[in-house]
């Protein structure tokens, strides 16, 4: 979709959709009037189809448990969704990634997770098809208490160049890849080569 002149500057210096602090358990229970005004000194502008001229949508210090339907907000409340490129979801419950709704926003760059409840670290591994990610916080969630987290998520997410606030030095780069990531990694290999060969035409079978 072309963005109108008009409304690229807006974009670009826009405040963030705030629904933060609203005691929220669900993401499809938000609506327009659910952003706050207080905390970054007003809303976003509205563009042609009255929804937000915004990049940013801050749900943190809610009482979400999963991503899941986060597109259906973005669609409901963002004028451009497609150029989503920040979502904090800090201080939640969230146990769980929901990546067909966050996948469909491939400019995301920045996420938020910190504070939340993630203990499984292939939730981590759901963000790789983003590419353009560049900066994610998991501190404050049980995954983090794992000796290889740092290790694990530099591995899956080669594509950032900040996690938990802070830079990813060289060095990190070059660490050998923790077996929890050599594992998943052949494990998606063997995926990809099973479909692979489910999509392979069958040869016809000859009647006697």
């Amino acid at each position: 979709m072309t963005i109108p002149p008009q409304y690229l500057k807006k974009l670009e210096l826009a405040k963030p959709a705030d629904f933060s602090f609203k005691k929220l358990t669900c993401i499809t229970a938000i609506g327009l009037e659910g952003v706050r005004y207080t905390r970054v000194g007003g809303v976003p502008d509205r563009g042609p189809e009255k929804r937000f001229l915004t990049k940013s949508l801050w749900l943190n210090n809610n009482k979400l448990k999963s991503t899941r339907n986060i597109h259906e907000l973005v669609n409901a409340t963002i004028e451009y969704p497609a150029q989503l490129g920040w979502i904090d979801f800090s201080f939640n419950y969230i146990t769980e990634i929901e990546e067909q709704s966050l996948l469909k926003f491939p400019k995301l760059t920045i996420l938020y997770f910190h504070g939340n409840c993630i203990n499984d670290l292939n939730e981590v591994y759901k963000l790789r098809p983003l590419t353009e990610l560049r900066s994610v916080t998991f501190h404050g969630n049980p995954i983090a208490n794992h000796p290889r987290y740092r290790n694990y998520v530099v591995s899956v997410l080669p594509q950032i160049v900040n996690l938990d606030f802070t830079p990813i030095v060289k060095t990190e780069k070059l660490f050998a890849m923790p077996p929890e990531v050599i594992k998943k990694f052949k494990e998606e290999k063997e995926k990809q080569k099973a479909e692979t060969e489910k999509r392979k035409p069958q040869p016809a079978e000859v009647n006697p």
